[in-house]
Order: structure tokens, then C-alpha cells, then sequence
């Protein structure tokens, strides 16, 4: 898949003008505040995922009618044309050619890996972001898994919503429809935990070679899926022995929404023994590894966009980072250096300005 072109209206400080993107990698360079980041996440907006710095849609808006982002994107011959709406109360809203489609299947025609400094969320913040690191690796690896996960959060809404209901005394008329959603829930979060355990391990495939290049103190390093049960039984079984718990509490104390992903190294967390260097190109292996994983389920090579990628690293280590960037046909990568610095990398080196880029890019033989 080949992004050619993006436009942007009303999202943050970029141009309306159309962006148009030529093949290979593209150095994005630019002074701080230039909109660099934002081009990348207008992209990402697209592409069926959240903004990586976990702005709300109403912050990303330019004006109180919300924004509007179209792309272009390429396989061979055929040209797919992918649009993502936001309006306040309306939320977000996804096309395809015009017609409406949802934001599960805009991510799988618009496969992308985005990696950027926030992204170090993933070993060192709360859950929740390595929770949704698993589920989009899943949808993107497993063919089921949308479903799968689309049904799982219509029971746990529908759960949470009944324990509620219990909590206020107002549960003993709606004790059936709560059995019926307990087994929903059951089923649909024993099929999540199982995309999630497949999915990491095609990812782990890719990323321990990665670390093992890396070095003696990148293939020490492991990530695994912590779950308070394996099987549909032990789901069921955990669910039967919190009930009153559950109900006193008023929300689901058990399941996939819980669960973890545990870096470590040598046994110890790795958010507590490794460096702010470690960490960052950590999180590089992460991403590698992820595009390679997404590009094997799905047959085709994801975009693959790294915001500011030489911040506060070595010259030697964005030297090997470079060298180890995937064959995608769209490479986007960010940078607030001189643009000449970077130039044996790209196919082709631009400059934003004030949220536009210049009309006339550089190639690297100019």
C-alpha cells in the first residue's frame, strides 16, 4: 500500500491544500511547531487509528465544526480513496469511495505502523495503551479478531450496564438478561484473549531476532500476556466466584479489559531498569516488529511513519535504525534537524512551514 496524496480541513494547524507523497521514504523536516507531528496524525486519523499523542478528537479540530481528512492510497493500478469525518456529536465517522464504513475496516485497507515519542507509553504507562497495542495487532494479524472484538465490547458495555442496574438495587427483574450476557461475554473474551495470544506470538517471531541484532541488553528483554484465566472456563469460573463482588461494585472486575502485557528483563520490569535511551529504541524494536508481523497476516506492506526519529538518539543508532527501516512503500519520517543531515536516507526530503509543505520538494540528487 502507497499513500499519494492527503488533505486536511480543519485539523489543527495544517494546510487545506493537498499533500501529495511520491514512493519510498520521505524526510518530513521542519522547525518545531511547523506541523510535522500533525501532518503524521491527520494520516493515522485515516488510517482507522487514535491520534498517538491521545488528543480528543475536539482538541485535533481546528473549529467548532469538527474536520474532515481524505487520502489517496495505491495497490498496483488500483486507487482506494479513504475519508475520516468528526463533528461534536457526532463522533467519528469513516468512508470508503464515498460510502460508509466503519473504523475497523478503514485500519485493515489502510494498514500503517506509526511510531513516535509517546509511544514509550507502551513500557512505561498504565495498561490500557499496551491493551489496545494487543487489539490492533490482533485486528491487523487475525482475521476474526474484529468481530470477535466488536462483540466483546457489546457484552462488557451491556454487562457493565446490568451490574449497574444491580448496584441500585434495581437488578433482580434483569437477573436472566444479565446470565445471557454473562455467557456473550464469556465466549467473545475467551476469543479476544485468544487473537491477543496469536497475535503476539507472530509479533514475538519478528521482534526477538530484532533484539538479538540489537545487542546482549535488547534480547534479555520479554513481553508477556498476563490473564487471570486461559479458557472459557476459567473466564466462567471467575465470573461465578466475583458476582456479588461484581454487583456490589457495579462493573466488571474480570476479563480481557484487565488484562496485561509485562515487559521485563531478567526478570525485573524493564520500566525500571532500563535507560531513557534503552527505552526509546525499545519501543523502535516494538514497532519493527510490528510492521513486519501486520505486513506477513496481511499479505501487503503497511505504511510505516515515525514521528521526530532521530530525537535524542546517536548518530550510530539512527544510522542502524535507518538501515533496519521495512521495505513499505511509504516511509514518513519526521525530523526538526537540518534536512541536508538525513538526505542519503530518502527518495525525497520536503520542508513544512506553518502547517503547509513546500510546494516544491527536494530530491535527494538535487
Amino acid at each position: 500500500m502507497r499513500l499519494t496524496r492527503i488533505t486536511a480541513r480543519s485539523f489543527r494547524n495544517l494546510s487545506p491544500d493537498p499533500v501529495f507523497f511520491g514512493a519510498g521514504t520521505t524526510v518530513i523536516a521542519g522547525e518545531n511547531a511547523q506541523g510535522k507531528t500533525n501532518l503524521l496524525e491527520a494520516i493515522a486519523q485515516v488510517c482507522g487509528q487514535r491520534s498517538f499523542r491521545r488528543a480528543s478528537p475536539a482538541a485535533m479540530a481546528a473549529g467548532e465544526r469538527g474536520f474532515a481528512i481524505e487520502a489517496s492510497l495505491a495497490r498496483g493500478p488500483a486507487v482506494e480513496n479513504l475519508a475520516v469525518a468528526w463533528a461534536p456529536g457526532e463522533g467519528r465517522s469513516f468512508a470508503r469511495a464515498g460510502k460508509a464504513i466503519g473504523f475497523r475496516e478503514a485500519s485493515l485497507l489502510a494498514p500503517a505502523v506509526f511510531l513516535s515519542p509517546e509511544h514509550r507509553e507502551l513500557l512505561t504507562g498504565g495498561r490500557a495503551a499496551r491493551r489496545r497495542f494487543l487489539d490492533r495487532l490482533s485486528l491487523l494479524c487475525r482475521a476474526a479478531a474484529g468481530a470477535d472484538l466488536a462483540r466483546f465490547e457489546r457484552a462488557l458495555s451491556q454487562r457493565n450496564a446490568l451490574l449497574a442496574r444491580a448496584r441500585e438495587g434495581r437488578g433482580r427483574a434483569a437477573a436472566g438478561e444479565l446470565e445471557a450476557w454473562n455467557e456473550e461475554f464469556v465466549v467473545s473474551g475467551a476469543a479476544v484473549r485468544r487473537h491477543r495470544r496469536e497475535a503476539l506470538a507472530e509479533w514475538s517471531a519478528f521482534f526477538a531476532p530484532l533484539c538479538s541484532e540489537a545487542g546482549p541488553e535488547y534480547a534479555a528483554v520479554t513481553a508477556n500476556y498476563r490473564a487471570d484465566g486461559e479458557s472459557e472456563e476459567d473466564l466462567r469460573a471467575a465470573c461465578a466466584r466475583l458476582s456479588t463482588l461484581e454487583r456490589q461494585r457495579g462493573h466488571s472486575l474480570v476479563g480481557p479489559q484487565r488484562d496485561d502485557l509485562l515487559w521485563e528483563r531478567g526478570g525485573k520490569p524493564l520500566a525500571e531498569t532500563a535507560s531513557a535511551g534503552e527505552l526509546a529504541r525499545t519501543v523502535a524494536l516494538v514497532k519493527l516488529a510490528e510492521w513486519r508481523a501486520i505486513a506477513r497476516a496481511s499479505g501487503e506492506a503497511p505504511l510505516f511513519a515515525v514521528d521526530e526519529f532521530d530525537a535524542g538518539l546517536s548518530a550510530g543508532w539512527v544510522e542502524a535504525f535507518a538501515e533496519a527501516l521495512p521495505p513499505a512503500e511509504t516511509v514518513l519520517l519526521t525530523t526538526a534537524s537540518e534536512p541536508g543531515r538525513w538526505r542519503h536516507l530518502a527518495g525525497t526530503v520536503v520542508e513544512m512551514r506553518a502547517g503547509r509543505v513546500l510546494e516544491r520538494p527536494r530530491a535527494v540528487n538535487d
